[in-house]
């Protein structure tokens, strides 16, 4: 089962640019693997939407999808697995 998320979310990367920490609440959780990457870019004839997409596997189990927001650099959370 999955939960959408919503909201913008704190996170530290590494040198690669890619993710090692998540911010949830107060708590940084470590990101001991992500587990896939991919980017998305749609709608050019509207509003167009880029985004960058990272799977992360979290040490405390947890399986979450995260993406950056190619034009704010902003990271948003979008789904967490069960």
């Amino acid at each position: 089962m999955t939960e959408l998320l919503e909201g913008t979310v704190d996170v530290r990367t590494g040198a690669d640019g890619q993710p090692v920490a998540i911010r949830n609440g107060s708590v940084w959780g470590r990101v001991a693997e992500v587990v896939n990457t991919w980017r998305v870019e749609t709608d050019w004839w509207r509003t167009p939407v880029g985004r960058d997409y990272v799977r992360c596997l979290l040490n405390d189990g947890e399986c979450v999808d995260i993406y950056r927001d190619l034009e704010t650099g902003d990271w948003h959370r979008e789904r967490r697995y069960d």
